[in-house]
């Protein structure tokens, strides 16, 4: 008989913290762009620096994948953690293209490091029946800095200096996560599941299961129109006259802790099929009514209906692709959804830049929601028959 265990362990609240830290250091770049324009770096050169935080994520992520487990995640994280301090303090230094490039790069890879490590002990401390809620309470915590962090940027700066010393603040932050990495142990128990390394073949295996390759793919297309409203929002905030437009991410952020808190419990008894298929309507209507609005009230009513969204098909991705996956790849596959969204802070700045640039915002958000729709026909594949990975791997 398998024991309930509270989902609130020593180990999660731990998580949760370093998880909430790290964001803080990611949220302060809500005003990278300007920080860029201000050292004199071409306008066609930002977009590109902003993004290799991302593209270098993406290279390193699938090679540490299968390397860290539980049993060594506290190594990656302390290595990773020292060395996105080490980053973050390069920023001090790095006033041209290609210091700056440098450092972008190597700010993304040593990101990628502690959160591959967080993610690999998360799935391996989440109670059997409580993956939604779990990683639904992990979304709330790494939310707030995108709350709180934005609409203070400014003050925050002028206080300290500038945007550098903001950066600074935040290596110092990162400092607290190196005691707090002392709060994990290994786990060898039957509420916990088997994060090992597998071979090349099996992790092929894995994704060709239907269920898995389709809720990475939908994760992908929403990270990426999800940018499309995160980096381009301001100057169409400040076109239409809104005084700041920072706290859109305010009323949307607190809407998703809102629904994850109170009915993130509810996540894993639902149909995932359905509440998946909903929040992409919700949130295409959402995006498609953006640059319809002309002054603040359907802003804000617009930040409280995509926050409403956000706040459901986030979690309900994460913990359907716990559901579906195989217990040893469930730790691989948590970072692969990761990937995804590293994936979509590339490809969405990108291609909304071009879009921005030859057609306004309007078409912007119109093609990022007609974008997002592409997942309806995907849902239908979560619910396809299972491949077993280990009969295929015998039977080979």
């Amino acid at each position: 008989m398998v024991k309930t265990e509270s989902l609130w362990s020593r180990e999660f609240i731990g998580i949760n913290a370093i998880a909430f830290l790290t964001y803080c250091n990611i949220a302060i770049f809500f005003e990278f762009h300007d920080y860029l324009a201000n050292l004199n770096i071409p306008p066609k050169q930002i977009g590109f620096l902003i993004a290799l935080f991302s593209i270098s994520a993406l290279i390193i992520r699938p090679i540490i994948s299968p390397i860290v487990t539980d049993q060594n995640s506290k190594k990656w994280m302390f290595t990773g953690c020292c060395l996105l301090i080490g980053s973050l303090a390069l920023y001090n230094f790095s006033t041209g293209f290609w210091s700056m490039a440098i450092t972008r790069a190597l700010h993304g890879a040593t990101y990628v490091m502690v959160g591959t490590a967080v993610t690999s002990k998360l799935v391996s401390i989440i109670p059997k029946d409580r993956s939604a809620e779990a990683f639904g309470m992990v979304s709330v915590i790494t939310l707030l800095p995108f709350a709180v962090v934005p609409p203070l940027m400014d003050p925050l700066s002028s206080f300290l200096g500038g945007f550098d010393g903001a950066i600074n603040v935040s290596a110092v932050m990162m400092l607290i996560n190196l005691p707090l990495i002392g709060l994990f142990k290994n786990h060898d128990s039957e509420t916990t599941f088997n994060t090992s390394r597998y071979s090349i073949k099996d992790g092929w295996l894995n994704l060709r299961n239907p269920q898995v390759w389709s809720l990475l793919v939908i994760n992908l297309i929403v990270w990426t129109s999800f940018t499309t409203i995160f980096f381009y929002l301001k100057g169409f905030g400040d076109e239409i006259g809104i005084s700041n437009p920072g706290f859109f991410f305010t009323v949307s952020t607190f809407t998703e802790m809102a629904v994850r808190v109170l009915a993130g419990h509810l996540f894993d008894k639902a149909d995932k099929k359905l509440l998946l298929t909903a929040s992409i309507i919700v949130l295409v209507g959402g995006y498609v009514s953006i640059g319809l609005v002309s002054g603040p009230t359907g802003f804000f009513i617009l930040a409280f209906a995509l926050g409403l969204g956000w706040g459901i098909i986030l979690p309900v991705i994460n913990g359907f692709l716990y559901d579906v996956s195989e217990p040893e790849f469930r730790g691989l596959n948590a970072n692969l959804a990761t990937q995804m969204f590293q994936a979509g802070f590339s490809l969405g700045p990108l291609a909304g830049g071009m879009i921005l640039s030859n057609y306004g915002y309007f078409s912007l958000f119109l093609i990022s929601g007609l974008f997002l729709l592409t997942a309806i026909p995907l849902t239908s594949l979560t619910t396809a028959k299972r491949l077993d990975v280990k009969s295929a791997t015998t039977g080979s």
